[in-house]
């Protein structure tokens, strides 16, 4: 046999979870919108920009998704001072367009 007990079972778990994150569906296909900004715009002048190009339900937070947060927009602690908040360069939150969800990266200029 070309391959030990051990390197077997390595590859059928390495297999395995690579099946479970698929099934698990982590890698989305969410739409995302880039949006150019100045480096002093608050999320709060963010929001502005975006309502007047058409989108709703704007949610913009604090911080960026992590492991252990992947929704910062969800908890509203981390939303509750979009005037304050400057915008960061990349995620900043999600909107919702012509009934579709987008997430909302910036670009800073």
């Amino acid at each position: 046999m070309k391959y030990g007990l051990a390197k077997m079972l390595a590859i059928a778990v390495m297999t395995a979870g690579v099946q479970a994150a698929q099934a698990g569906d982590f890698v989305t296909t969410v739409p995302v919108v880039h949006v150019a900004v100045p480096a002093v715009e608050s999320q709060a002048q963010l929001a502005d920009t975006l309502r007047e190009q058409g989108y709703a339900e704007i949610t913009l937070a604090d911080s960026a998704p992590t492991f252990t947060a992947p929704h910062p927009e969800l908890n509203p602690a981390r939303i509750s001072h979009p005037e304050t908040t400057p915008v960061r360069a990349g995620w900043n939150g999600t909107a919702v367009k012509d009934g579709q969800t987008v997430e909302i990266y910036a670009e800073i200029r």
